[in-house]
């Protein structure tokens, strides 16, 4: 079974090296609608392979090595429709700006078709975005809001839409800022989490859980006699 986005996972994959990716083309892992959790309202989640950070404790392994490419304007034709359906689009990953010239060209794709707001988790700073490249300052102008920072395993986990506390929630748009006054509250008691079938045995759990709540997960499907592999075995 698998889980990713910033969630999660049942699957384990060992680190190697990101590779950039041509502005034409994506390296991602696909996408769900229907997604709560992930930012503010029912949102398109989008994920992204390639991370070269892999932060101890990363609730998303299997997205550190890069994968197969696929053409930017096939990426947002998937997108358009169930995007006229949710409050908007969340990007993660993997590191999404380790492909900010992808991601640019298709937030502009989408956005010549339908109107929507757009939220990117990074494990970078703001700041080291705006003193980056660029690729990443373009990327960044695109954004309506930013989760910033790297998810850090002794941090505690009770702020909502983050993976760890220390991470922060930035309102860079005007048309962000009609959140301002939500970004920091606690998560609620009950976390919003579903589940979506990629093949008959593997599944991505979206969402953030609870620390400790994907330990007794594994626990139970064992019971249960159902096996929980790493994505490289």
């Amino acid at each position: 079974m698998k889980s990713n986005g910033p969630s999660a996972d049942f699957r384990e994959a060992r680190s190697s090296p990101s590779e950039l990716v041509a502005p034409n083309t994506l390296d991602f892992d696909g996408y769900a609608e229907g997604v709560l959790g992930l930012g503010p309202g029912n949102r398109v989640a989008l994920w992204v392979r390639g991370c070269d950070r892999h932060c101890p404790g990363c609730i998303a392994p299997e997205l550190w090595k890069g994968g197969d490419k696929t053409p930017v304007e096939e990426v947002a034709s998937l997108l358009v429709g169930p995007l006229t359906r949710a409050d908007g689009l969340t990007i993660s990953g993997g590191e999404p700006f380790l492909q900010a010239e992808a991601l640019t060209a298709l937030i502009g794709l989408v956005r010549r078709q339908v109107e929507t707001e757009v939220l990117v988790y990074t494990g970078y700073t703001v700041e080291e975005l705006r003193a980056g490249p660029p690729a990443w300052r373009k990327l960044l102008s695109n954004i309506d809001i930013l989760i910033d920072g790297p998810y850090i395993e002794e941090e505690a986990n009770t702020l909502r839409w983050r993976g760890s506390d220390n991470q922060r929630v930035h309102l860079l748009t005007p048309k962000a800022l009609r959140h301002n006054g939500v970004q920091d509250l606690k998560w609620p008691e009950h976390r919003s989490l579903s589940v979506q079938m990629l093949s008959p045995t593997r599944f991505r759990l979206i969402g953030i859980p609870e620390r400790g709540d994907l330990q007794n997960l594994r626990r139970l499907l064992r019971e249960r006699g159902l096996e929980v592999i790493s994505s490289d075995e």
